[in-house]
């Protein structure tokens, strides 16, 4: 068998295995993946100046989790 169909096959027998997997999710991530799929298609209301601020108060006021932090 030629190598590009075994990689063609490869890649389709991932792709059935990614979709298997959705349908194999429990309830509340199917509706968290909804959800994240609405906010997503949710047009921003914020002007470019407020990201510009966000993104320069992120840079000046870093936030660095040790591990103690994180439990």
């Amino acid at each position: 068998m030629p190598r590009h169909s075994v990689l063609r096959q490869r890649r389709s027998k991932r792709a059935a295995a990614v979709a298997g997997g959705v349908r194999r999710l429990r309830a509340q991530n199917r509706k968290l993946l909804a959800w994240l799929d609405s906010w997503l298609a949710t047009p921003d209301d914020r002007g470019e100046q407020w990201w510009k601020e966000f993104e320069a108060d992120i840079k000046n006021h870093r936030v660095i989790f040790g591990a103690g932090q994180t439990e």
